[in-house]
Formats: structure tokens, sequence, C-alpha cells
């Protein structure tokens, strides 16, 4: 059943609350349809995204140059940010759930043999086809490497899926619809966790609805599932018990906060690049599109004390109008033309009238090329359930830009924090204060050293990597990509974190939380597919209470 939280009567009553109707609340949900159990999710927003509705994320960001607003990347209605995402689907690695002595505060309280079930149902739920990363089993008869001659020691090439992408909402809509006892409640905006007395259980939570009339909800267990801020922000403002906040009491809650630092810095230059390199994406036996990317191996990250990291290869900046592609040329005025400011990336910032009408001169010299490459677009991507990810095209030279993907390491002065200003709900707003550590970049420049010494061997350079110059972009590119991790992270102990291995909060009975926040290091991967599979491990739990 869906419906208006305004139609909900007094004395909801459940076995399970969800808090939050987005890619894991609702997974979560469907999980447990065919269980007996009575379960309410609980949506902020409604049906779609409306401007009004996003603005109570509105927060403060301490340096705005690095983090983009607290509004970016984030959709306050039903299936939240699976209704806007890219669909990349990347397992975390072994090594990522293991204690590093070269990266402060790793270690996680679970090993990836634990997860990997649940991994290999989360491909099936987002619609990422078979879980198989190794490009050697996933694409037989097509190259193995990204870059010939380069794995071995170092790296090794793995794959990367792409869902749909999937909306979660739409995926499950049908069986939750039609449920009988799943309740999702929309526009119930959840302003409070309130604990029993003793401060060891959670009694009820408190909701506003669109009329501003105040209910509670009570149940035996609650799932937190709003997304990384959202649920670390209702935590620390859920304090009348726990004067710090719920799960606090060892000043956990809130701190290493990370994101990923990603951005295209150095040109590969190789004899045969067309013939050497398998650039772009290809579909497996079942149709799901996969893209190849060079990724650290174990040894070494172990060797050289490196944070996890990727590489693929890119294409020109679209930006720089000497590409003389009319395709690059297109995508750049259409994507300064369009786009929101936070997606048009750091080179949309200025553009000089030359710039502008060198652009147009691009597009103007074939319009044949542009006039098929759009045909392409629009059946493959447009009107295509199973889109094209992105754009990539083929050099038309030896030249190939380098695109970085990059842990960070946790970093307990990394924070999200309340404010004294309040929204319409009366919720404090929140304070985001994200740093980067010396060892976040000095990793990336050492693992572009180390890319750079295996391209000689083979006949090949780096040119335009230099130290400076990689430290420097991912200063520049600054968080990635709206990924919110870290800010309830799991511990074996409440003294470095705030839920234990079963997302349960340290102290606490009954509430558990789902989503980025309770990832105990960042890994090279995008997250959703992790955070997937956790949420499928949690409700796995409850299925067998």
């Amino acid at each position: 059943m869906i419906a208006q939280f305004t139609t909900a009567g007094d004395g909801l009553t459940y076995d399970i609350c969800i808090i939050g109707g987005g890619t894991v609340g609702l997974a979560i949900a469907s999980a447990l349809e065919n269980t007996k159990l009575r379960i309410c999710v609980l949506e902020a927003g409604g049906r779609w995204q409306t401007k009004r509705s996003q603005e109570f994320y509105d927060g403060i960001v301490a340096d705005p140059h690095v983090h983009p607003s607290l509004q970016s990347f984030r959709i306050r209605a039903l299936g939240g940010s699976s209704r806007a995402w890219g669909g990349r689907c990347v397992p975390f690695d072994s090594i990522d759930f293991q204690k590093r002595e070269w990266v402060k505060q790793s270690g996680w309280p679970i090993t990836y043999e634990t997860l990997l079930p649940y991994y290999r149902r989360a491909n099936e739920v987002i619609e990422a086809g078979p879980y198989d990363y190794d490009p050697t089993s996933a694409l037989p008869g097509s190259p193995s490497e990204l870059v010939q001659g380069v794995d071995g020691h170092s790296f090794r090439t793995r794959l990367e899926r792409f869902s749909p992408p999937t909306n979660m909402w739409k995926r499950f809509s049908r069986l939750l619809r039609c449920s009988q006892h799943i309740h999702i409640w929309l526009n119930a905006a959840v302003t409070g966790i309130r604990l029993a007395p003793n401060g060891r259980s959670v009694h009820h939570v408190d909701i506003v609805d669109l009329k501003g009339t105040k209910r509670q909800v009570t149940a035996c267990h609650y799932i937190l599932a709003a997304g990384g801020f959202e649920t670390t922000r209702l935590l620390l403002a859920s304090n009348d018990v726990m004067q710090t906040g719920i799960g606090n009491a060892r000043d956990q809650l809130g701190r290493y906060y990370m994101a990923h630092l990603g951005g295209t810095v150095g040109t590969l230059r190789l004899p045969n690049a067309i013939q050497a390199i398998a650039f772009g994406y290809e579909r497996d036996a079942a149709g799901i599109y996969c893209r190849r990317r060079l990724a650290l191996t174990d040894e070494a990250q172990r060797e050289h004390g490196l944070l996890n990291q990727i590489f693929r290869t890119h294409r020109p900046d679209p930006a720089d109008p000497s590409h003389n592609d009319p395709i690059l040329s297109a995508m750049y005025l259409v994507k300064r033309t369009f786009l929101p400011k936070h997606l048009r990336g750091q080179q949309q910032n200025s553009v000089t009238l030359e710039e502008k009408f060198a652009h147009i001169q691009n597009v103007v010299s074939s319009p044949l090329r542009l006039g098929r490459f759009g045909a392409g677009w629009m059946a493959n991507r447009t009107f295509a359930r199973r889109k094209v990810p992105s754009v990539v095209l083929e050099p038309r030279s030896n030249l190939v830009n380098l695109e970085f993907h990059s842990e960070q390491e946790p970093n307990h002065a990394s924070r999200l924090t309340l404010t004294t200003e309040r929204d319409r709900l009366g919720m404090p707003k929140l304070r985001v204060d994200w740093k980067i550590t010396d060892n976040d970049l000095q990793s990336i420049a050492r693992a572009y050293r180390l890319l750079g010494c295996k391209l000689e061997k083979i006949g090949g350079t780096i040119s335009g990597f230099e130290p400076d110059n990689v430290v420097e972009m991912a200063r520049k590119s600054g968080a990635m990509n709206g990924h919110h991790l870290g800010t309830t992270r799991m511990s074996a102990s409440p003294y470095d974190g705030v839920v234990d291995a079963e997302c349960r909060v340290h102290g606490l009975t009954n509430l558990h939380i789902a989503g980025g926040s309770v990832l105990a290091t960042s890994s090279q991967a995008n997250p959703t597919l992790t955070i997937l599979a956790l949420g499928l491990r949690l409700a796995e739990r409850f299925r067998y209470r």
C-alpha cells in the first residue's frame, strides 16, 4: 500500500519501521515482502521531486570550493538518488575490509567473504547481470587487459558493470503497492527518534506530515535508511535522552566523512594506442554494459603504502576546442547550457568568446558525423531502457587521457555537525566540513608514478602527471559524485564507530542503519552495490528472527 501520511490515523504500530524510501530502504522492504512482518516505509518526500521539498536539504558547507551544496546529488522523493544515478556497479575489494597498517582507522568487523553472497544478490536486484567482474570470464574472446602488457604484479584489469540504471521505486512499485502488510507513507518527515528512558532502545519516532500535523509511529525494530547526510542529521538532532545524539556516546557520530577523489590527469602515449587499449563499453552475454578499469593490486598497495585507486581511459576534455571534434564540442555546449552547475564539471567555470566560437566551428565542420552520433545516442541512450552509460570516443591518435578514482582515508576531523539554523520543520541544518589529507593526495601521485614506470617498460609514457598537477586536480575536483560515506561507520567497538557488524547502533537493541554512512572505508569503488549488499544482509537478519 502507498498513501499520503496525511491520511494515516493515530497509533500506528509495526514490526519494522524503515525511515527512508530510497535505494536501500525500498530494497529491504521488497526483500521482506514475502514474510508476515508488518512494515512501514516513511518517505519524507512525495512521488516526485519538487523544489520546495529539496529545500529541506539546505545547509552550510565549510568550503564550497571543494564540496558541492547539500542539495546536490540528493533527491527528496520516493526512490531517492536511484532516480538520477549513473548505474555504475563495482564491489569493494577484499583488501578494503582488512586492517591496513598504512591506512589510519582501516579495518571492518566483517570480511569480503561475509558480504559475497549479498553482493551476488545485489547484482540481481540492481539489474547489473551476473556477479562477474573479471574480464576474462565475463567477456570471453575479448581483450582481458585495458592496456596490453600492463597487467601483472602492480596492476590488474577489472570490470565495472552498469545497471540500466535502475530506479528502485519503478523496480518494486507493483510489488510494494499491492502488498497487504507493507505501508509506504509519503511526505512523512521524521523529525525525531525517541528513546526509552534507559536509552537502550527506540520507543517511537516523531513525524510531521504536509499539513504540519505531528504523529508517532511505534515499531519493534527501526531501520534508518535516509542517506548519509539525513541519517547523521537525524541522529545528532535526536538528543533528548542522549545529549550528544543517538550513537554518539564516544564522539564518533558525524566523523570520518569520506567521499572519493577523482579527475582527469595525464596523457598516456603508446606507439599503437588504438590497437593496444580496449576502449569503451562492451556488452556481455546478458546484454549488460561493461567497461574495463585498471586497478592497483593488493601487493602494490601494501608495498607502496597506497590507498585503493583505479584508472580509466578518458576522452579528450570537451571544454578544450583544440580537440577539433564536433561531438565533444556539441557535448560541451549542451552541457554548459542545460545542466545544473554542480553537474557541469570543473572545466565549465568560464569560457571566452573565442573558445565558444571555436566550439561552434567544430560543430558545423562535420554535420554528418555529428548526425550519425546523434541518431545512435537517441537509440542507445534516450529511448533504450538499458542505456549506454556515457559518451566514449576512440582516440584519433596515440594519445589517450587518463582518469583516476581514488579512496579517501578515514579522517576523524572530516565531519558533519548541526548548526543553530533550523528548517521549516524545526530541524537543525547540517554543516559539512569535508577534509582532504596529505596522504589522500600523495597516494594518488605515487600511483601515477607507479603506472608511469610500468608503461615505460612497454614503450609508453604518461605526460602531464607531475605530482603537483595531480594534487592540484584532486583539490579542484573536491568531493566527487555525492558519495556520503563513513559518518555512522561500522566498528567492533563504540570507541571508533557508531554501528556494529550487524549495522545495529552500539548500545541499542532495535535501531539499525542502512546506507553509505556505515562504510568503514571508502575503497576505490562507487558505493551503491556495497550499500545494497549490506542492506540485503540486514534484511535477511530480520527474515530469520
